[in-house]
Parts: structure tokens; C-alpha cells; sequence
């Protein structure tokens, strides 16, 4: 039996490290009552921010523990053994976000290849971990592992998808509305594969030397710059022009309603969600007492990805139908003015009491509650003050004499 048997602690300890972290990471959308495919099937590469680097460190660690037992490994069966622990814990912490998926009605259809590409990543990861060990045969070379991993994954972060055709976590992920380009997916399944491949090649090749072998340093760098020149030139080529990171519906099917000359849009597979919408905004529409003049219309977020008519966008607000239920628009904000007021070239004081009302007109008309400077103030009174300043608090350009 190898000396890094299925029994090793190091192997089931970070099998269960593995779990642990994506069950955690994934545990707040088991309960959301409008999943998203397209979210969902994300999660499956977007999980290796933290499980990759345990991965490709603990099949390090095991490479040069069995490599100092030896006789030399058959690498094909420590890294099958490896692999299925791995991406297996994977696949199984994963696996109560799909079935809530489903049970769930997730909205839009499950993308199988960004599935794949994420799957794909752990055993490249595993690979690209039990190949430095090979190489390195030292334990040193476990931590610099985990170090180089995490270091890359944050730095693909900062960068905002500068290298999303080589990296398995994206800096976004998909929101509703939004697909994974295929391009971009194909390839990085293509890449993924590579480097298992090219891992595992300079594993055996590492293996196939003696450890008293004269020149093993110069063969190894040599060994190394042959077998990842492939993966080298796939990911060189990728950033010459790389692919779009998400496609949308130039024409999503539109669901829509009218109350009180407001008309309310949603993508039509959220059209159960449409008289939530509904409901969300109407009464802020009541608070504030007439039809706004800069409001005709609200959309689900999903249908604003694709270039809108300037015509068209003219009165529109966005609202965002989120997963986990809530719904969230701008629109106490815009009417009372306060994204207004923080763009306002206008300083001092002025500036700071036009603040406070945008802000306590925002709450009013979010919540009905009045408060700050409008404790004072009823609410009828409330609306006839906007009905006589509405334009001038839209825009922030209230004048301390107008003030309530």
C-alpha cells in the first residue's frame, strides 16, 4: 500500500476541508426562493478561490511524502486517487446547491460546460500541486504552493478579468440575464485539461530520475520549460484577444403591467415576480403623492444588459429582482434626490441641509416614516410640499428658503 494510502490523514483532511469550505460558502443560497441557473452553475469554478489551494497543496505534500518512501509511484494511480478524493469532496459539497436548484424552480437552464470548466480546475490543480512536489522533492515546496495559488487568485481579483481565459475563479459572476461566453468556457476547459496532462507528464518524467542523478537541477528546469511551454503559449495567445466574459439576449422576452401610468417590466421568466415589483415600488409612488415626472417606467435589471433606445430609456429605473427574494430599485433615492445631491456641484452648507432633506425624504418615501427634518411635518403636508417643490428636489437645487 502507498505510503499516502486512502487512510492518510493528510488526503481525508483536506477531502473534508474541501467540503467544509464550499458547504459554507454555498450554505446562504440553499434557502433563496428564486435561484438562478446560470448563478448556480457558476458556483462550480467560483468555489475554487479557497478549494483550489488546498487541493494543489495537499497533492504537493503527498508527492514528496511518497515520493521519499519510495519505489517511484505509478503517477497515473496517485493522481487518480488523488483526483477523485478531491474533486469527489468537490462535486458532493456542491451537489445541495444544485438539488436546491431544482427543487427550488431555478430560473433559466443549468450550463453544464461551466460545470465542467470548474471540475476541470480541481484536478488541474491537483495535478499542477503533485507535479511541483515531484520536481521540487522538498517540503518547502507544499506552503510556496499554497503561497503561488492564493497570490494568483487575488491578483486575478484585483485585475477585474484580465486573465479570466487562465484563471477558474471570474472577478464577476453572472447575474440573471447573463451567460458564460462559450468561447471563453471552451477554452478554459481546453486550458484545464492541458495542464492536467502536461502535470502529469512532468510528474513521471520527475519520477523517472534518480535522486543522486548528476544535473538533476538543469534537467528538471529543463524538464519544466518543455512541458509547460503548451499551456505557456495557449494562455500568451488568449490574452492577445480574449474572449467576452459574459453574453446577454439582445431581445429578452419582456413581461409588463401598468399601475398608476407607471408601467412595470420583468424578464418573462420572472414574470411571477411582476406584481412583487409591483408592490415593492407603488407605495413610494402613494408616499409621494402624485406620478413623478422623471418616472415612466421600471425594469427588471435582466433586461437592461443589451443596448437600450435613448427614447426607450428615457424615465426608466432599474430594479434589481434578487435571489435570495428582496427587490431593490433607486427610486426613493432618485426622486428625493440624494444621488443628486452627492453629484451636486454646490458646497458648504447649503449643500449639507439639501443633504439632510434628500435623505429624510428618501426614508420617507422608502419606509413612510418622518423623521429628521420632516418630524415636524404631516404627512398630506408632506406631499403638498412636493408637489410644489418636486422638480427642484429631484435635482437637488433646492434653496435654503424653500426648504421644509
Amino acid at each position: 500500500m502507498s505510503s499516502w494510502s486512502l487512510a492518510r490523514p493528510s488526503v481525508t483532511a483536506s477531502a473534508v476541508a474541501i467540503v467544509a469550505v464550499v458547504v459554507t460558502m454555498t450554505w446562504p443560497r440553499l434557502d433563496w426562493p428564486y435561484p438562478v441557473w446560470e448563478q448556480t452553475s457558476a458556483q462550480f469554478h467560483q468555489q475554487f478561490m479557497w478549494t483550489g489551494p488546498i487541493a494543489a497543496t495537499a497533492a504537493c505534500w503527498c508527492s514528496i511524502a511518497r515520493h521519499s518512501k519510495g519505489p517511484i509511484p505509478a503517477v497515473t494511480r496517485d493522481l487518480a486517487q488523488l483526483v477523485g478524493w478531491f474533486a469527489g469532496a468537490y462535486l458532493l459539497a456542491l451537489s445541495p446547491l444544485a438539488v436546491s436548484t431544482v427543487i427550488n424552480n431555478g430560473i433559466g437552464t443549468p450550463d453544464p460546460l461551466a460545470m465542467l470548466s470548474g471540475v476541470l480546475a480541481m484536478c488541474a490543480a491537483t495535478a499542477l500541486g503533485y507535479a511541483v512536489g515531484a520536481v521540487a522533492r522538498s517540503m518547502a515546496a507544499a506552503p510556496t504552493v499554497a503561497a503561488g495559488f492564493c497570490t494568483l487568485l487575488v491578483l486575478a481579483n484585483a485585475t477585474r478579468g484580465g486573465y479570466v481565459t487562465a484563471i477558474p475563479v471570474l472577478p464577476l459572476e453572472p447575474l440573471f440575464g447573463q451567460q458564460e461566453s462559450l468561447p471563453l468556457v471552451v477554452f478554459r476547459i481546453a486550458l484545464f485539461i492541458m495542464i492536467t496532462i502536461t502535470a502529469a507528464g512532468l510528474a513521471a518524467r520527475s519520477r523517472s530520475h534518480r535522486d543522486i542523478e548528476p544535473g538533476r537541477s538543469r534537467r528538471a528546469i529543463r524538464d519544466i520549460a518543455t512541458y509547460a511551454t503548451a499551456p505557456v503559449v495557449m494562455v500568451t495567445l488568449s490574452m492577445i484577444h480574449q474572449p467576452v466574459m459574459f453574453n446577454v439576449d439582445q431581445k429578452p422576452p419582456m413581461s409588463c403591467m401598468e399601475r398608476r401610468d407607471i408601467r412595470y417590466c420583468v424578464h418573462a421568466d420572472n414574470q411571477s415576480r411582476l406584481i412583487d415589483l409591483v408592490h415593492a415600488v407603488d407605495p413610494i409612488i402613494v408616499r409621494y403623492g402624485t406620478k413623478p415626472v422623471s418616472l415612466n417606467q421600471i425594469w427588471d435589471q435582466a433586461l437592461t444588459f443589451h443596448p437600450i433606445d435613448a427614447g426607450l430609456a428615457r424615465g426608466l429605473e432599474v430594479a434589481w429582482l434578487n435571489p435570495d427574494g428582496t427587490i431593490h430599485t433607486q427610486v426613493p433615492e432618485n426622486l428625493a434626490g440624494v444621488n443628486a445631491c452627492d453629484n451636486s456641484q454646490r458646497r458648504g452648507e447649503e449643500l449639507k441641509k439639501m443633504s439632510n432633506v434628500a435623505a429624510d425624504f428618501s426614508d420617507y418615501l422608502l419606509t413612510g416614516r418622518l423623521s429628521g427634518t420632516l418630524s415636524a411635518m404631516s404627512s398630506t403636508t408632506v406631499r403638498q410640499w412636493i408637489t410644489q417643490h418636486y422638480k427642484q428636489l429631484n435635482t437637488c437645487t433646492l434653496t435654503l428658503d424653500q426648504l421644509p
